[in-house]
């Protein structure tokens, strides 16, 4: 229990005296326990939480992804299973070296009468990211697709990932069924069965071959939803589209379930019952209106994780009219991706001014209309990539207000309009902390979370490991690191910035070291803060890890 301090004149306190008893109580390390057990000592400085204190100079700053050009994935010819669209509602896995696509396909319409979600799975592979083959899998729907890539899966293909321990197999996949069922598409699908529109979840253990695990649809409720498997807390993040209502507006936005099993979920006990997740608010509005439009609502989310803050990509729809005034979605806009972090993966903010992170293509480019994203990114190579939807013409283009397909616009002008795309970053740079002169700021070292609320612990935690790694650009400028005990004003023999061996280049992990000292040498269990100075550069975040750690 904190000692109270008593003033020599307890009307009027002193300055310091009243700063001093504003001191929360201190916790020993160790009394807090770890909300879980994580080796992944990152730290972005896309959430600045953790700062304590910074000098005038410092900015932050939201670099945009690159785009990258792929190929082998456009739609195909008259006739074939992708003709209308290829598009990647669904994952992208690196396995042995070999990059593993499930993406949603959709053939030509017969007429306009037909529903315009019409939709398959497939599957592609490739070597490097770039160019892809979609093999001839010999598994389903031959008779009407010879020689195609299709997986007898059904709906709508959201997402796949590796599953947890308790689920016991290698794979779970979410679909959405929003359109009937078809049994020479999908008759692989071990005892499937169709109970009615809304979101299944199915597993595998090869990925081409799988058995069905809810015989009733999870919810009902919207025909998007992203699937997150959260290895480090042994969790499943489920975050599926639904309608809510702004005012007289209704709004798509995404809830979140969480499970350990993937048939066993929390978080939602019918309707209104639910945490929203991503929600648009007048803020939102405010953005759709500079861009000439009406209102806002989030389309699909990425979620990703760096360290213990979860990352995610909102693609948001801004909405023109006609705008519905009854509950149903609203069909006309354009789009673009943006960014958002959290905790605790159910309680999401975004960076001041929610900047974009990709934005719309030129007219007469792939994604000139509107973006979707794939479930989240994947790491390789020092990048960060996230796979995407373009589609050349804003969302609506070719539907009425009601969803049906416009007879105005001909079936083969509706052919090949949407693309998959490739969003690159290196890795984990969603924003930095930049000083275009000089600048210092210092860092609370919060490696460990509360159990009950997922927030950080406002105590300084101890070095993850023996060796410190900086994400950084300063080609033209210098990073130096100090070192300070928590609570104390000098830093640590051997580690204060003079100290420092200053880093110039562009690295995602340059090693940080201390002429005359070795961080192993400082106790495991000592709270510390660091001091970063920065010359005519940027720093994206930190990681603790081993001296013969990756280099960048």
């Amino acid at each position: 229990m904190q000692q109270a301090i008593k003033s020599k004149n307890p009307q009027n306190p002193s300055y310091d005296e009243a700063m001093k008893a504003l001191e929360p109580g201190r916790r020993q390390h160790g009394i807090v326990r770890e909300r879980y057990a994580h080796d992944d000592h990152r730290r972005s400085f896309l959430c600045t939480d953790n700062l304590r204190k910074w000098d005038t100079g410092l900015f932050q700053r939201f670099p945009q992804a690159e785009k990258v050009p792929l190929t082998g994935l456009e739609p195909g010819g008259t006739g074939s299973c992708d003709a209308r669209t290829t598009e990647i509602f669904g994952s992208v896995l690196v396995e042995n070296g070999i990059f593993r696509m499930w993406y949603l396909c959709m053939p030509d319409a017969d007429s306009h009468a037909e529903n315009p979600d019409h939709s398959y799975v497939a599957y592609a592979e490739s070597e490097d990211g770039i160019h892809w083959k979609k093999p001839d899998l010999r598994l389903t729907g031959r008779n009407r697709y010879p020689g195609n890539n299709l997986l007898p899966l059904p709906g709508h293909i959201m997402s796949v990932v590796h599953a947890l321990p308790a689920t016991g197999a290698k794979y779970l996949a979410v679909c959405c069924m929003i359109a009937p069922f078809e049994p020479d598409i999908t008759q692989g699908v071990s005892n499937f069965v169709f109970n009615g529109g809304g979101t299944y979840l199915f597993t595998s253990d090869d990925g081409f071959h799988w058995r069905q695990i809810t015989e009733q649809p999870l919810m009902i409720h919207g025909d998007c939803c992203t699937l997150y498997a959260d290895h480090a807390t042994k969790r499943y993040f489920l975050y599926q589209k639904a309608g809510c209502l702004h005012g007289l507006e209704t709004r798509r936005a995404f809830i979140g379930l969480e499970s350990a099993d993937g048939r066993h979920w929390e978080g939602y006990e019918g309707l209104a019952t639910w945490r929203r997740c991503f929600t648009a608010d007048d803020y939102d509005d405010l953005i759709a209106q500079r861009h000439g439009l009406r209102i806002a609502d989030h389309y699909t989310v990425a979620v990703h994780r760096v360290g213990d803050l979860y990352v995610a990509v909102e693609a948001m729809f801004l909405i023109g009219d006609p705008i519905q005034k009854y509950f149903g979605q609203n069909p006309n806009g354009l789009g673009y991706l943006r960014l958002a972090f959290s905790e605790n993966a159910m309680n999401w903010r975004h960076p001041k001014g929610r900047p974009p992170w990709l934005e719309l293509g030129a007219p007469g480019e792939w994604d000139a209309g509107f973006v979707c994203t794939s479930n989240t990114f994947v790491e390789h190579d020092n990048h960060s990539l996230l796979y995407y939807i373009g589609c050349r013409y804003e969302h609506g283009w070719c539907i009425n207000p009601d969803f049906r397909l416009n007879p105005n616009i001909s079936l083969s002008e509706q052919r090949n309009t949407n693309r998959i795309m490739l969003a690159k970053i290196k890795r984990d740079r969603f924003a930095s902390l930049t000083a275009p002169y000089k600048s210092t700021f210092d860092v609370e070292n919060t490696t460990r979370m509360e159990l009950t609320s997922g927030r950080r612990h406002l105590d300084a935690g101890p070095r993850g490991d023996d060796a410190l790694f900086v994400n950084a650009r300063c080609p033209e400028g210098a990073i130096r690191v100090a070192l300070f005990e928590q609570g104390k004003s000098e830093p640590l023999s051997g580690f204060s910035l003079d100290d420092c061996v200053p880093f110039t280049g562009d690295s995602v992990r340059a090693p940080i070291r201390f002429r005359k000292a070795s961080i192993a040498r400082i106790p495991a269990n000592m709270g510390l803060f660091l001091r970063f100075e920065i010359t005519r550069g940027e720093i994206f975040g930190y990681e603790w890890g081993k001296k013969d750690g990756r280099m960048a």
